[in-house]
């Protein structure tokens, strides 16, 4: 029952009339209360002060109810006017057994602790059963001691100031009138503040501590002024407390209570360092000025404070958190409170990103032409992804030697990058490294810590043990990502050496590009082989053709067409070897690859460098000749292979002579069409060949001039 309620029992039943019977009781031997014998003499043996009984009756609606949440409902219990406790009065109630015995009964099946100490001396008056139960100790042990030696040391300290301020409010509020209980209306009236209950740790006889809270109130009876206290175990309360914690110190769930005023009140879960000194300081100054920086999670406590719910993602303290935030109202309907309650998605939102992310640059990765393209694209999204500085190698097949293609992030110095990447070369496939948690799924990894304390990680792209190129990622210790924008942003990476799943995600990128690679490879082949003689190296028909066409255009737009002066024109040098059929019919057809390869070398060694070599077909080669000022310059050309050719050629320990016979024709009015000078040539080298081996003749406009394709001719 409230004290308001008690109050209105008094007036209506008479209750003034019991509590002052029960004080005449106390004090006043053979007396009589209804006609029975007082049985003080009795209870003397076991209780210390029967005068204590009369507060015990008053307080036990108030303490053993829980403490009220406002400073209206915390009231002591009032005193009828004009009287002190245990002052007798006539008049008429039940029985004074029935009285205490139902007091104690109450306050036991309750599990209340009560305990009464003398305003003096501060020496246990009185201890109830679960008192004794709480502490440890029977009540003679008890009794006559100071409660206060049976807390430790800062705990007694804590405890007899708030006990002396329990005392100096009894004449706080009453000044010249002499001790009198005040209740908390007057205390407020007076500027005094009704105290929360005290948390202490009381000692058993064993040494172990027993967590209680504590109430105190001071009274006055006839054997002085006593403050009496009202203890409750909450060890249970304490252990669940810390099972709640620990469970939330271990789940990314955290919970925070906030009053209208933007101080925390309450607080519960795992916090970075940022976070649990910002809340640490909340409790004394106002949320809203210690998170200011955080927007997006002020805005909705300010709402929740104003009676809104709300729940979204948010960035805060370099980690992506689910808001959820909910008013709290009180009796009266009004918003005291606003609970809020995150969710820590980081590690849900960053494999959502990676997974996003890995998804766009596979399928990039089907569809980019030049591998530069996804280089450039896959260094930027590491660097967004992690806050860190990515750089891309390729490797040299010939040499091995490294060259930086790509690069995304902070800058870093190109030596330490290459230095980075040449580590995840040197080390053997599947080894594991120095800081490494696990096996390598590849030759790469976690390498070894950068100067300054940088951290660094590496992978290579392409076949185990022939990697085409190297991607690494730098990170110093102290770097954080980029800012929050929105939950669609990239999370930014934590700080330091590089997790789990961000080493994951550097494998699962230099996986993506690996399999680019090897595509970008078999296209390279592809054309390659479309494009090339594979006996010799050489550009093939097609290829040739392709050049002959682009150098044509060139000169049209250079005006050769129309024969300007000073504008370069097209040369082409057919040549065909003589007698190449008998070499192959004495020699063999491996002879005879041998033959034409040595004559791929001989005319690129005769060509000036900007020239094309070609095969066409057979024994059948070609030479384009760009931007030729006249065709004596062609025909210089022309004379440097034939010279060469005529060398002799050792195949298999046997000296084989050959020579050639070559053609020349220049791009002029009538000779536009890259089929139609390729052809002149052609004619213009039969020619040759008719006016005997190793000969050039020079195409001239009577020679004649086929329209169809360049005839195939015969060794």
């Amino acid at each position: 029952m409230r004290p308001e309620a008690l109050q209105g029992r008094q007036r209506d039943h008479g209750a003034e009339r019991q509590v002052a019977g029960l004080g005449k009781l106390a004090h006043h031997p053979g007396e009589t209360f209804e006609g029975r014998t007082n049985p003080q003499r009795e209870l003397r043996a076991v209780r210390p002060s029967y005068a204590i009984y009369h507060f015990f009756i008053l307080s036990t609606y108030l303490l053993s109810s829980p403490v009220p949440a406002s400073a209206a409902d915390r009231r002591f219990h009032p005193v009828p006017s004009g009287r002190s406790l245990g002052k007798p009065s006539g008049g008429g109630g039940r029985s004074a057994w029935a009285v205490m015995d139902v007091t104690d009964c109450v306050l036991d099946r309750l599990e209340i602790g009560l305990v009464a100490t003398a305003a003096s001396g501060g020496r246990i008056s009185y201890v109830n059963d679960t008192a004794c139960r709480i502490l440890g100790r029977d009540r003679g042990a008890l009794v006559g001691s100071p409660l206060t030696a049976y807390l430790p040391p800062g705990d007694a300290d804590r405890l007899s100031a708030y006990q002396s301020r329990a005392l100096a409010r009894l004449t706080a509020v009453r000044p010249g009138r002499g001790p009198a209980l005040a209740e908390a209306g007057e205390l407020a009236e007076a500027g005094e503040a009704v105290e929360q209950p005290l948390a202490v740790r009381l000692t058993r006889p064993d040494g172990s501590p027993a967590p209680v809270l504590i109430v105190s109130t001071a009274v006055v009876t006839d054997d002085g002024v006593q403050v009496v206290s009202r203890v409750q175990d909450i060890t249970e309360r304490e252990q669940a407390n810390r099972y709640l914690r620990l469970v939330l110190d271990h789940s990314p769930v955290s919970m925070l209570l906030i009053d209208q005023s933007g101080r925390s009140v309450f607080g519960l879960g795992r916090h970075t360092a940022e976070e649990a000194a910002g809340l640490a300081a909340a409790e004394s100054a106002s949320v809203f000025e210690v998170f200011a920086d955080h927007p997006q999670a002020m805005d909705m406590l300010r709402r929740g404070l104003a009676g809104e719910s709300g729940a979204r993602i948010v960035g805060a303290f370099g980690r992506y958190l689910d808001l959820h935030v909910m008013p709290i109202r009180d009796a009266q309907g009004q918003v005291s409170l606003a609970a809020a309650i995150t969710i820590d998605i980081t590690e849900r939102e960053s494999a959502r990103a990676a997974q996003a992310h890995l998804a766009d640059l596979a399928r990039q990765a089907l569809v980019t032409l030049e591998p530069a393209v996804l280089w450039r694209r896959a260094t930027a999204v590491l660097a967004e992804h992690l806050g860190a500085t990515a750089t891309l190698h390729e490797v040299d097949g010939d040499t091995g030697a490294l060259g930086l293609v790509a690069v995304a992030g902070p800058s870093v110095s190109r030596s330490t990058a290459a230095a980075v990447a040449q580590q995840a070369l040197r080390r053997p496939a599947g080894s594991r490294s120095a800081t490494d948690g696990g096996e390598s799924a590849t030759a790469g990894g976690e390498v070894d810590p950068c100067p300054d304390g940088w951290f660094a990680l590496a992978e290579p792209i392409g076949l185990r043990g022939e990697p085409s190129a190297v991607v690494a990622v730098q990170r110093p210790p102290g770097a954080a990502g980029p800012p929050y924008t929105s939950p669609g942003t990239v999370l930014p990476a934590g700080v330091g050496a590089f997790t789990d799943s961000e080493r994951s995600f550097v494998a699962a990128v230099a996986g993506v590009l690996g399999a680019a690679a090897a595509r970008f490879a078999a296209e390279r082949e592809i054309r390659y082989r479309s494009q090339h003689d594979m006996l010799t190296g050489l550009p093939n028909r097609a290829s040739l053709l392709e050049r002959l066409r682009s150098s044509l255009a060139a000169d049209h737009r250079a005006g050769a067409g129309e024969g300007r002066a000073g504008a370069g024109r097209t040369g082409v040098v057919f040549v065909d070897l003589d007698s190449f059929k008998s070499v192959n019919d004495t020699y063999g057809h491996l002879a005879g690859d041998v033959l034409l390869r040595t004559v791929a070398g001989r005319l690129r060694a005769a060509v000036r460098p900007c020239d094309v070599v070609a095969r066409l077909a057979g024994d059948e080669f070609a030479v384009l000749c760009t931007q030729v000022e006249s065709v004596e310059t062609v025909e210089r050309v022309a004379a440097r292979i034939l010279a060469g050719l005529a060398e002799p050629v050792t195949i298999d320990a046997t000296t084989v002579t050959v020579t050639a016979s070559a053609g020349v024709a220049v791009s002029g009015p009538g000779l536009t069409d890259p089929d139609r000078l390729l052809n002149a040539s052609d004619i213009a080298m039969y020619a040759a060949k008719r006016a005997g081996a190793g000969r050039c003749v020079v195409h001239q406009d009577w020679m004649r001039l086929s329209t169809g394709p360049t005839p195939a001719t015969p060794g």
